[in-house]
């Protein structure tokens, strides 16, 4: 069998270990907690017994993280749930879905602010863009939760969001999630910083399969919609 575009597990592994540890450094810099789950990072990668798929499942627990315009007195924190699954022996990304809660804490109480999921699946879903956000106000339910020090009580609330709005974005996976997060709420010294450690680990990671992507740009456009999202709907 051809090695071409065979990729090792170790590799994988250890790239996303080093981007979670990237992470965790450049937010308790600025003095902003990063709770992770007691199991190694390397040790969330689960593979398949039937098939030649991988799935890696992890939480991140982001705790007192600055946010511009916060009123006094209350603190953000952003709890990051993280799916993905990979095909191998490419390892290439089949699916991503990184749901994202940040919450307003003030005193004893909590309230979610905004929800977001981001979602990939590499051969499209109906009336999906193939990368996209949807806007919600889904709480993250895990039973981990708890012993990573997450004891805000949230109540589930009959869901709200009336309307489905799913967002066409760039390929929004965990390493890109985790750098608009550095981004957004960190600090442009340390978002600088934070992009050059991470940056030799960009060729190890996981790359999301484009070839439905790919098939879907080469189909002439027949009526106004997004080519490069929407184009695989037809």
């Amino acid at each position: 069998m051809s090695t071409k575009g065979v990729r090792k597990a170790s590799e994988i592994r250890s790239a996303y270990e080093q981007l979670i540890q990237q992470f965790r450094i450049v937010g308790e810099s600025v003095n902003c907690e990063v709770v992770l789950p007691s199991r190694p990072v390397q040790a969330s990668f689960t593979e398949s017994r039937s098939d030649a798929s991988v799935a890696f499942k992890t939480l991140l627990y982001l705790r007192g993280w600055r946010c511009r315009h916060l009123a006094s007195g209350k603190r953000l924190d952003i709890v990051i749930k993280v799916e993905e699954a990979f095909l191998k022996p490419s390892w290439c990304l089949t699916k991503s879905r990184v749901v994202l809660n940040y919450i307003i804490v003030s005193n004893s109480s909590a309230k979610l602010a905004q929800s977001l999921r981001y979602d990939f699946v590499d051969n499209g879903q109906p009336d999906h863009p193939f990368f996209h956000v949807h806007l919600s106000d889904e709480i993250i339910q895990d039973d981990e939760l708890p012993s990573m020090g997450f004891r805000l009580g949230l109540a589930v609330q009959p869901n709200e969001c009336r309307v489905t709005t799913r967002i066409p974005t760039p390929d929004m996976t965990l390493a890109s999630v985790l750098y608009c997060v550095v981004a957004d709420h960190v600090g442009a010294g340390q978002f600088r910083e934070f992009a050059e450690k991470v940056h030799s680990i960009q060729d190890r990671l996981s790359h999301p399969g484009f070839e439905a992507l790919k098939q879907s740009l080469k189909i002439p456009l027949k009526h106004f919609k997004s080519s490069h999202w929407f184009a695989h709907m037809r």
